[in-house]
């Protein structure tokens, strides 16, 4: 099964500068978290970029799966579907 992993500009340092990562996952009922774990052994940087020591997504960032909050869902639970997409969004900051 294949998922597109969209990555936000911030963390592209860590891929060698690619905008998306194409991941094969084995099997049907792959959850972020494993697709995270497949990530990290290509892209060891990304892991601790978007997790925490705990393992848990950080604080400060916003995983969403086919454009939904994975918070609002089963967080690394979740579930993907063939061809889902995941996108990182690390917070920003500032004000107006």
């Amino acid at each position: 099964m294949t998922v597109r992993v969209v990555i936000p500009s911030a963390l592209r340092k860590w891929t060698g500068g690619k905008e998306a990562i194409e991941v094969e996952a084995p099997g049907d009922g792959v959850t972020v978290g494993e697709v995270f774990a497949i990530i990290s052994r290509e892209y060891p940087g990304i892991r601790q970029r978007v997790l925490d020591d705990q393992g848990q997504i950080r604080r400060h960032v916003n995983v969403l799966v086919d454009g939904e909050n994975v918070r609002l869902t089963s967080g690394l639970g979740t579930t993907l579907r063939p061809n889902s997409e995941v996108h990182i969004f690390p917070a920003l900051s500032g004000g107006v």
